[in-house]
Protein backbone atom coordinates (compact mmCIF):
# COMPACT_ATOMS: atom_id res chain seq x y z
CA UNK A 1 0.00 0.00 0.00
CA UNK A 2 1.45 3.13 -0.75
CA UNK A 3 0.85 5.83 1.54
CA UNK A 4 -0.02 9.91 0.72
CA UNK A 5 2.65 12.12 1.74
CA UNK A 6 0.31 14.99 3.49
CA UNK A 7 1.24 18.96 3.15
CA UNK A 8 -1.34 22.22 4.06
CA UNK A 9 -2.69 21.51 0.42
CA UNK A 10 -5.04 19.48 1.90
CA UNK A 11 -6.56 20.37 5.35
CA UNK A 12 -9.82 18.62 6.91
CA UNK A 13 -12.48 21.26 6.20
CA UNK A 14 -16.75 21.19 6.55
CA UNK A 15 -19.13 21.97 8.63
CA UNK A 16 -16.99 20.37 11.60
CA UNK A 17 -14.02 22.12 10.76
CA UNK A 18 -16.02 25.55 10.75
CA UNK A 19 -17.98 24.97 14.05
CA UNK A 20 -14.40 23.83 15.44
CA UNK A 21 -12.93 26.93 13.91
CA UNK A 22 -15.61 28.93 15.68
CA UNK A 23 -15.01 28.12 19.12
CA UNK A 24 -11.40 27.26 18.92
CA UNK A 25 -10.83 30.87 17.29
CA UNK A 26 -8.98 31.88 20.65
CA UNK A 27 -7.77 28.69 22.92
CA UNK A 28 -6.99 30.83 25.77
CA UNK A 29 -11.07 32.19 25.89
CA UNK A 30 -11.42 28.09 26.55
CA UNK A 31 -11.27 27.13 29.98
CA UNK A 32 -8.95 24.62 29.42
CA UNK A 33 -6.35 22.82 31.74
CA UNK A 34 -2.63 22.61 30.05
CA UNK A 35 -3.16 19.00 28.96
CA UNK A 36 -6.00 19.80 27.01
CA UNK A 37 -4.49 22.86 25.46
CA UNK A 38 -1.46 21.40 24.24
CA UNK A 39 -3.25 18.57 22.57
CA UNK A 40 -5.87 21.44 20.89
CA UNK A 41 -2.89 22.89 19.71
CA UNK A 42 -1.43 19.80 18.35
CA UNK A 43 -4.42 18.91 16.68
CA UNK A 44 -4.56 22.73 14.73
CA UNK A 45 -1.77 21.67 13.18
CA UNK A 46 -2.83 17.92 12.22
CA UNK A 47 -6.11 19.76 10.69
CA UNK A 48 -4.07 22.11 8.73
CA UNK A 49 -1.95 19.26 7.26
CA UNK A 50 -4.86 16.88 6.36
CA UNK A 51 -3.94 14.55 8.46
CA UNK A 52 -7.99 12.72 9.91
CA UNK A 53 -6.66 9.56 11.25
CA UNK A 54 -4.45 11.88 13.86
CA UNK A 55 -7.61 14.31 13.99
CA UNK A 56 -9.84 11.86 15.17
CA UNK A 57 -7.14 10.73 17.68
CA UNK A 58 -6.40 13.75 19.09
CA UNK A 59 -10.49 15.02 19.13
CA UNK A 60 -11.73 11.81 21.45
CA UNK A 61 -8.39 11.93 23.15
CA UNK A 62 -9.32 15.72 23.84
CA UNK A 63 -13.06 15.16 25.10
CA UNK A 64 -12.05 12.48 27.35
CA UNK A 65 -9.40 15.19 29.12
CA UNK A 66 -11.54 17.94 29.38
CA UNK A 67 -13.84 15.24 31.48
CA UNK A 68 -11.00 14.27 33.19
CA UNK A 69 -8.99 17.51 34.23
CA UNK A 70 -11.72 18.00 36.92
CA UNK A 71 -13.80 21.22 35.86
CA UNK A 72 -16.76 18.53 34.52
CA UNK A 73 -18.69 16.35 36.49
CA UNK A 74 -19.45 13.68 33.13
CA UNK A 75 -23.03 12.77 34.68
CA UNK A 76 -24.40 15.62 36.29
CA UNK A 77 -25.30 18.75 36.62
CA UNK A 78 -23.69 22.23 38.84
CA UNK A 79 -22.23 20.95 41.81
CA UNK A 80 -19.41 21.88 44.27
CA UNK A 81 -17.06 19.07 42.26
CA UNK A 82 -17.39 20.96 38.79
CA UNK A 83 -20.11 21.43 36.38
CA UNK A 84 -21.75 19.50 34.33
CA UNK A 85 -22.50 18.34 30.87
CA UNK A 86 -25.92 19.28 30.73
CA UNK A 87 -25.29 21.86 27.99
CA UNK A 88 -25.22 18.76 25.98
CA UNK A 89 -27.97 17.84 23.89
CA UNK A 90 -28.21 13.52 24.04
CA UNK A 91 -27.35 13.59 20.07
CA UNK A 92 -23.85 16.02 20.89
CA UNK A 93 -23.29 13.26 24.00
CA UNK A 94 -24.21 10.24 21.51
CA UNK A 95 -21.70 11.73 18.97
CA UNK A 96 -19.41 11.99 21.50
CA UNK A 97 -19.57 8.34 22.43
CA UNK A 98 -19.20 7.76 18.80
CA UNK A 99 -16.49 9.65 18.50
CA UNK A 100 -14.92 7.50 21.17
CA UNK A 101 -15.84 3.96 19.65
CA UNK A 102 -14.19 5.24 16.45
CA UNK A 103 -10.72 6.26 18.37
CA UNK A 104 -10.71 2.57 19.77
CA UNK A 105 -11.31 1.13 16.23
CA UNK A 106 -8.68 3.19 14.84
CA UNK A 107 -6.61 2.20 17.60
CA UNK A 108 -6.99 -1.16 19.03
CA UNK A 109 -6.72 -3.36 15.98
CA UNK A 110 -9.21 -6.41 15.92
CA UNK A 111 -9.42 -6.77 12.32
CA UNK A 112 -9.39 -4.21 9.11
CA UNK A 113 -12.04 -1.67 9.50
CA UNK A 114 -13.99 1.05 6.81
CA UNK A 115 -11.22 3.77 5.86
CA UNK A 116 -7.74 2.10 6.45
CA UNK A 117 -7.65 0.07 3.02
CA UNK A 118 -5.29 2.83 1.56
CA UNK A 119 -7.72 3.52 -1.31
CA UNK A 120 -8.98 7.08 -2.71
CA UNK A 121 -12.58 6.26 -0.90
CA UNK A 122 -10.95 5.42 2.00
CA UNK A 123 -9.17 8.63 2.07
CA UNK A 124 -12.68 10.48 1.40
CA UNK A 125 -14.42 8.33 4.37
CA UNK A 126 -11.19 9.22 7.54
CA UNK A 127 -11.53 13.00 6.04
CA UNK A 128 -15.72 12.80 6.37
CA UNK A 129 -14.94 11.10 9.65
CA UNK A 130 -12.17 13.48 10.79
CA UNK A 131 -14.56 16.65 9.90
CA UNK A 132 -17.86 14.50 11.95
CA UNK A 133 -14.95 14.09 15.46
CA UNK A 134 -14.26 18.26 14.55
CA UNK A 135 -18.14 18.60 14.92
CA UNK A 136 -18.33 16.00 18.19
CA UNK A 137 -16.07 17.77 20.17
CA UNK A 138 -17.37 21.96 19.19
CA UNK A 139 -20.46 22.08 21.34
CA UNK A 140 -18.28 20.15 24.73
CA UNK A 141 -15.31 23.03 23.81
CA UNK A 142 -18.15 25.87 23.28
CA UNK A 143 -19.29 24.86 26.56
CA UNK A 144 -16.00 25.92 28.26
CA UNK A 145 -15.88 29.41 26.94
CA UNK A 146 -15.08 32.37 29.15
CA UNK A 147 -16.52 35.36 28.77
Amino acid sequence: MKHKKYSQKNPIQGDGWRAFSEVCYDISALDLGPHATALLCEMNAAIKSGMPIVVIILAATIADVVLNEGKIVPGGADNALGMGMDWLTAAERRQLDWLRGLRNKLIHYEGVITGLGGTDSDEKLLRKDADKALLAISPLLAGLEQF
